[in-house]
């Protein structure tokens, strides 16, 4: 690979949809209330985006400095444990992915005051914390909930603020689906690691209850995402469009509970986060009907 393809693994793209569809989904509430700022909403999408190709390079440098990462990996290839990035210029990559998070932000908080100046600096603590220092939060089994919130509520709700100014319930209850289908990718990640985890002392929830807990995560994930359509549906009718997932999540979740080989769940992942892709499409159009 040349250096752009290797970045671009490093960046790990197929995940980003979790960073995405949360903001589509606030900027689409906001747009149906009459609010649409679009550098103000490139902004937005440009900060979440650098926050978590950050994350992702912590993820690829703290899981290989602390051991999670070997050559026994099951997943996809990280490029510093592979050897393709030096552990010093991954660093370098980290500082690079949150300065220009910050620098967009500015612009964010500006527009949006001290709240939104808190909630960046958290995003930007916790996307660090998540696998470094000595208590890493994805090593405690807190990952999931993180997930959940972070790329779920929280960015969207994020979005929706700075265009209307204020929030809305159905806002926070929109954005709990992206967060519960960003949570089953992070599942099939955690379920297909188990072994490895477990040797690196990263407590997971799946290492902590078990590769059947983790299943029965995936399942609750999944129909989670749904549920907030039980209360947006009344009053806009067409976002129930979202409930079509259920056709190709069927097959999605009969194989995680039929897998005997963790190797054989890396095409499941990528297929969970087309299962987001069209989640955010079909509640997105429904909403503007």
């Amino acid at each position: 690979m040349n250096r752009v393809q290797v970045w671009t693994h490093a960046a790990r793209p197929k995940t980003l949809v979790a960073g995405i569809s949360p903001a589509l989904i606030g900027i689409t509430l906001a747009i149906a209330e009459g609010h649409f700022n679009i550098i103000l909403f490139l902004l937005t999408l440009l900060t979440g985006l650098c926050i978590q190709i950050g994350t992702n390079l912590c993820n690829d440098y703290f899981d290989f400095v602390k051991g999670a990462d070997t050559s026994s990996r099951k997943g996809f290839m990280r490029v510093t444990q592979a050897g393709l990035v030096t552990p010093a210029s991954m660093k370098r990559a980290i500082i690079l992915a949150f300065a220009i998070a910050f620098g967009c932000g500015c612009y964010l908080i500006f527009q949006g005051g001290a709240t939104i100046a808190a909630l960046l600096a958290l995003y930007i603590l916790l996307s660090v914390l998540y696998t470094a220092g000595p208590f890493p939060l994805a090593y405690l089994g807190l990952g999931d909930l993180l997930v959940l919130l972070l790329y779920g509520p929280g960015a969207a709700a994020i979005t929706y603020y700075l265009q209307v100014g204020s929030l809305s319930k159905e806002i926070l209850l929109a954005g709990l689906s992206p967060g519960a289908l960003s949570m089953a990718i992070l599942v099939v990640n955690n379920v297909r690691d188990i072994d490895e985890d477990r040797q690196a002392n990263k407590k997971t929830l799946v290492v902590r209850f078990g590769r059947t807990f983790g299943k029965l995560e995936f399942l609750f994930a999944i129909l989670l995402s749904l549920f907030p359509l039980l209360f947006l549906a009344p009053s806009h009718p067409f976002c129930a469009l979202a409930l079509l997932i259920l056709v190709p999540a069927v097959p999605l979740i009969r194989s995680i509970f039929r897998n005997q080989d963790p190797r054989q769940l890396n095409p499941l992942f990528a297929k969970t986060a087309q299962l987001l892709w069209l989640y955010t499409l079909l509640f997105c159009i429904g909403w503007m009907l």
